[in-house]
């Protein structure tokens, strides 16, 4: 125990402080206090605009993730104009193509129908020709027919039936 007490004098009369050092000390206390007071506002205001910063931070990322994915839904636009307008392009490249084959065939069914009309007309002219020759065998035939028709009603006059039938069954005519 005279340990402890010895330490505890040593002790007090190194913690004995002149009033002037203790007053240095109380100031310099008071104005490391003021200075911690001071940063604390100081953390308080950091904290206050770091939570707004932090804030201002997050709606600047989910404006910029907007913005990402409208320039992403943009591009993806401009990519299907492009593959229409290629295709519509493609579209128009064909459609020219067969409206040329189109304008050539049509070309060549004109000269083919011009061709044929000659055909048409020259064989129409040889029909007509060939119906006067009909027409007139046909005439001539009437008046063939009329001609027998008439010797028939004369000879018939002449020959009685039993010769009439006599003379054709020997021209192999047989009557029942």
């Amino acid at each position: 125990m005279k340990k402890y007490l010895i330490a505890g004098l040593t002790l007090a009369m190194v913690s004995c402080v002149s009033s002037k050092r203790l007053k240095t000390a109380e100031e310099r206390y008071n104005l490391l206090e003021k200075k911690l007071e001071m940063a604390y506002e100081r953390i308080d205001s950091c904290e206050t605009q770091n939570a707004a910063l932090t804030v201002s931070l997050e709606k600047s990322k989910a404006d910029n993730l907007l913005a990402i994915q409208k320039h992403e839904a943009l591009v993806h636009e401009i990519d299907l104009r492009s593959e229409q307008l290629k295709a519509a392009e493609e579209n128009s490249a064909f459609v020219k193509s067969t409206n040329d084959e189109l304008t050539k065939r049509v070309a060549d069914l004109h000269n083919s129908n011009n061709v044929n009309a000659e055909i048409i007309k020259k064989m129409l002219e040889e029909l007509e020709s060939k119906n006067l020759k009909v027409l007139n065998l046909s005439l001539a035939l009437q008046k063939q027919d009329s001609l027998n028709i008439h010797l028939v009603k004369r000879t018939k006059q002449n020959i009685s039936d039993k010769k009439l039938k006599k003379s054709l069954e020997k021209l192999g005519f047989v009557f029942y």
